[in-house]
């Protein structure tokens, strides 16, 4: 059983698209696990995403920081939420903190289980096999060589496609070295996977050995 919400940006996004999140979040009280890819000391990212958070049904929140501010007391905290946002930022540095707190093997678990798992851009590329993808919107500025991701997904996640869309060629090539196919999100779009269904929200492309499909 699996819940994820892979987002290209956390606001403005296809109204379709919020209202099946709310609806995949339950009616009832929802507390959510918020991890900030790095740590925000004057949580001024998480008041946004709070913000956007709660128009999608979140109730309650735990800031769960896994770089500077790293708190192993609130484990327990953490594994008592209803769900998991993985927020943006530089996917390397951010993978590289969730390795060092072991956090990937316990995430993995929770979301396997059916907790929602939702993660915005480099959130999205960490639930794939891998995020060598990354490497067209992020510098691996900390020489990050494992880079093996929660292993969620059949497919690669390429957030941001608006950025890249004018020059496609280096990334067709990429796919020519991959058997899994890569799904290019528009910011405001999203894919949800509901157990074994996969939706579509808003215009997705895909990419798979070489070609647009």
């Amino acid at each position: 059983m699996k819940k994820l919400v892979m987002l290209s940006e956390v606001s403005n996004n296809n109204p379709a698209l919020v209202s099946r999140v709310r609806e995949l979040l339950s009616s009832g009280p929802f507390k959510l696990a918020y991890v900030p890819s790095k740590t925000d000391k004057e949580r001024r990212y998480f008041e946004k995403g709070k913000q956007e958070l709660e128009t999608l049904g979140v109730s309650d929140f735990l800031y769960f920081d896994v770089d500077e501010e790293f708190d192993e007391r609130k484990l327990e905290e953490f594994k008592r939420c209803d769900g998991i946002f993985l927020s943006g930022g530089n996917t390397f540095s951010f993978l590289k903190n969730l390795q060092e707190r072991n956090m990937l093997k316990l995430i993995r678990k929770m979301a396997l289980e059916g907790k929602p798992l939702i993660g915005v851009s480099a959130g999205s590329m960490i639930m794939s096999n891998s995020i060598k993808i990354a490497d067209f919107l992020d510098e691996n500025e900390v020489k990050l060589d494992r880079l093996d991701g929660l292993g969620l997904l059949g497919f690669e996640f390429m957030p941001h496609w608006g950025r890249l869309e004018a020059n496609p060629e280096k990334l067709l090539e990429y796919s020519l070295h991959n058997d899994e196919g890569i799904y290019l999100c528009n910011d405001g779009d999203g894919i949800v996977i509901d157990n074994d269904n996969i939706e579509f929200y808003g215009e997705l492309h895909e990419i798979r050995k070489g070609q647009f499909l």
